[in-house]
């Protein structure tokens, strides 16, 4: 039980939220907690006589100042980091009071969170859509080497975190290094989108409703039922649920959607404690408040769907819809947040969720009943803006552009930047009014990222499966 003081929710199931550049969500699940009757496995005074010795030896020897505080935070720090484990750490004050006014309020950055891993800020997980850093191009694993041209590499991650945030209209610069390739970008930051759940129906097939949702946050269930019950009323007949590129976030959320699909008394969710006792959460009007969708649905899923999207996808999988796409990301444990003295927390990984049927899925993820991917094209990195790219350069930033322009049509191959995609570049400056100049620069970039996403919504293998099993069911 926490303190009744606490203002941060606790029981994590989204992916991580090491320091907070976006809203990370937490959920109270006090019924999982009774689980495993608490312990508290105490440690003689003698047991930390070394951490005194050496916290007197540093604060009496040590040759600069350092403040007291930087001292506990760095031992406390060091206990979670010790578990070797991802998903646990030591929140500080000032880390907790941004999750907590975030997790509360609409917020102005870029919607993207960071870890650190070997001393370097990487991209945690998937960027919120329609953010700056979504519409970037920015992925989950994307390392930060620079921000506004200073090396990250001697930087906290908090000192990271603040030089990235900022006001809405002001700009920020990334060095990004994306596997072996590194690229430049500058993102205008913005307020991060707080809507959840976006739909249509389908252009072709106006019996389907087309539903996206980016995470699950407070009012995503609530708005998941508002756009099903719009597309209701204008024809829709069915649904395509898309959680791609969806990397969790509230567990009551993500329950409440699966309840809404499964009969009442079927398995949403198991969870596992330390013990090995199972406890499981079942659809019920508790849960759903009596809204079902009878209608036939199938699931989008990709490697990038994690934590409460992987619960909602094992859900619906196990009472027999249709789940398209690739193996999730297979994120398969809870963390609970608790207080750390006055102002701190520690968010520790205390239980493992299960399938319906008892399956641990951590690093294997949910296998989806019909294969689809996105081409390949759409896997590219962003074209970095590091300098106005003509005709000359080469390298791999240039093998990039040319894969990009043959996707879309042109005849342009290898790592040089030459004629033809000098023309290739020409010909699309034209179409979009800008100047002839053949070179790329920043607006030339954006335009030719534009129509490659739009390339890839047109040629998106899982949809088209979706809409192909739901319109043999609504015939």
């Amino acid at each position: 039980m926490l303190k009744k003081t606490v203002t941060i929710k606790t029981l994590l199931i989204s992916l991580f939220f090491t320091v907070i550049l976006t809203a990370s969500l937490v959920y109270v699940i006090e019924r999982k907690l009774r689980a495993k009757d608490e312990q508290i496995v105490s440690v003689t005074r003698g047991d930390l006589d070394e951490v005194q010795e050496l916290y007197d030896l540093i604060s009496t020897n040590y040759v600069n100042h350092i403040s007291r505080e930087k001292l506990i935070h760095g031992a406390l720090a060091g206990m979670t980091n010790a578990l070797d484990d991802p998903y646990s750490e030591f929140l500080s004050a000032k880390e907790s009071k941004e999750l907590d006014e975030q997790v509360s309020k609409d917020f102005e950055g870029i919607g993207a969170n960071l870890q650190l891993v070997n001393h370097l800020p990487v991209i945690e997980q998937v960027p919120i859509k329609n953010s700056p850093a979504a519409n970037a191009g920015l992925k989950a694993g994307d390392i930060i080497l620079e921000v506004n041209g200073k090396s990250t590499e001697k930087m906290s991650l908090d000192e990271t975190a603040s030089s990235i945030r900022g006001e809405k209209g002001t700009e920020v610069t990334l060095l990004v290094k994306r596997g072996d390739n590194e690229f430049t970008l500058t993102l205008t930051r913005d307020v991060v989108p707080k809507d959840t759940v976006t739909g249509e129906l389908d252009k072709k097939n106006p019996a389907i409703g087309s539903i996206q949702i980016s995470n699950f946050r407070e009012t995503t269930a609530l708005e998941f039922r508002q756009q099903v019950e719009r597309l209701r009323k204008a024809g829709a007949k069915a649904f395509v649920v898309d959680i791609r590129q969806n990397s969790g976030g509230l567990l009551n959320e993500a329950e409440r959607v699966a309840s809404y699909f499964l009969q009442n008394g079927q398995t949403i969710v198991q969870f596992s404690n330390a013990d090995g006792k199972v406890s499981k959460d079942i659809a019920s009007k508790k849960i759903d408040d009596g809204f079902k969708i009878t209608e036939p649905a199938a699931f989008l899923v990709d490697q990038e769907s994690a934590s409460g999207a992987e619960i909602l996808a094992a859900a619906v999988k196990s009472a027999g819809y249709p789940v398209i796409g690739v193996n999730t990301f297979g994120k398969g444990t809870v963390q609970n947040v608790q207080p750390i003295g006055e102002d701190s927390f520690v968010k520790l990984t205390v239980m493992k969720w299960l399938t319906p049927d008892g399956k641990w899925l951590n690093n294997k993820g949910v296998t989806p009943t019909i294969k689809a991917d996105y081409p390949s094209y759409a896997k590219l990195p962003p074209i970095s803006r590091k300098s106005n790219w003509r005709v000359g350069d080469t390298g791999e930033a240039i093998q990039n552009i040319n894969d990009m322009l043959n996707a879309l049509g042109y005849s342009t191959e290898g790592d040089q930047f030459d004629g033809r995609t000098r023309d290739a570049v020409i010909a699309i400056q034209g179409q979009n009014n800008l100047p002839a100049t053949g070179s790329i620069d920043s607006k030339t970039a954006s335009v030719i990222q534009d129509q490659l996403f739009k390339l890839v919504k047109a040629n998106d293998d899982g949809y088209q499966k979706a809409i192909e099993e739901l319109s043999q069911k609504i015939k």
